[in-house]
């Protein structure tokens, strides 16, 4: 399994596999504390990234490798909202 790639020169982690809605969402968080964010539809060729087949609206979710660490803590509050 492939989780990190190059990325217009630029280093890439794989996120996580999410469902179109939550990737919008999240990319919304991310983009607008300066991290970007790359969005791939889950096709017969990307599915080497995390090995599952195509289900509905799924997207990957790849984040520069260097902010990983600063976009899991942002994500992580996000889902702490309703709590």
């Amino acid at each position: 399994m492939r989780e990190k790639r190059m990325i217009g020169g630029t280093p890439y982690r794989l996120y996580g596999v999410l469902p179109r809605p939550v990737a919008l969402s999240f990319e919304v968080l991310l983009r607008e504390r300066g991290i970007p964010v790359y969005l791939e539809d889950l096709t017969p060729e990307a599915r080497p990234y995390a090995g599952v087949e195509p289900m509905g609206e799924q997207v990957y979710f790849w984040v520069p490798e260097a902010a990983f660490s600063e976009a899991e803590e942002i994500l992580g509050h996000a889902g702490d909202a309703g709590a």
